[in-house]
């Protein structure tokens, strides 16, 4: 529910809702990451910072791997729209694991969504791929590449594979697929 809050700028509902969770959850680390967003989204860099060092407390204390740890905190970055810092933490992340897959594609994702190198983010979807080529989060990012180079035809056919063969629905992969239907039937009727 804070998600959508936040996607849909009701920033003050979005606040009452964590007060209220925090005591419920008061050392939840995904809301402690959901605050930090909203946070860094209205320039209050200090509680932000406060958020962001509880965060990275818990998770270390929680014993999970630094890789995983870093990507997390490029997701916060990602998404207060802060890019500069979010690519410097995926790609952290992904030097200390480059051999996993959800951070290779956490970085291939990011590059491509954000236009900061294109074909970077194809080629390391393309070398997750060979060993997944059926997990339809890196088919999307694949597909989402091309569709960011204009490359309609292709792009539609590894989102609709990525359609295909996810398990639940994914409303980012849906407008994924209509952007791509879209677009090749825009260049049918030129």
């Amino acid at each position: 529910l804070g998600h959508a809050y936040h996607k849909s700028h009701q920033g003050k509902k979005e606040k009452k809702l964590y007060r209220k969770a925090e005591h419920d959850f008061p050392d939840n680390p995904l809301l402690i990451y959901r605050q930090a967003v909203l946070a860094l989204d209205e320039n209050d860099t200090v509680a932000a910072n406060k958020l962001i060092d509880k965060y990275l407390l818990l998770r270390r204390n929680g014993l999970e791997p630094e890789a995983k740890i870093l990507s997390g905190l490029a997701d916060i970055f990602c998404e207060a729209d802060l890019p500069d810092k979010a690519e410097k933490y995926y790609r952290e992340a992904h030097s200390l694991e480059s051999k996993d897959p959800l951070i290779t594609n956490a970085l291939a994702y990011f590059l491509t969504d954000n236009d900061r190198n294109i074909s970077e983010g194809l080629e390391l979807a393309d070398n997750i791929l060979e060993l997944y080529p059926d997990a339809y989060e890196f088919l999307d990012t694949k597909g989402w590449g091309l569709y960011k180079q204009g490359k309609y035809k292709e792009a539609l056919e590894f989102l609709e594979k990525s359609w295909d063969v996810k398990s639940t629905y994914d409303h980012e992969i849906y407008l994924h697929l209509e952007a791509a239907k879209k677009a090749v039937a825009g260049q049918k009727n030129n």
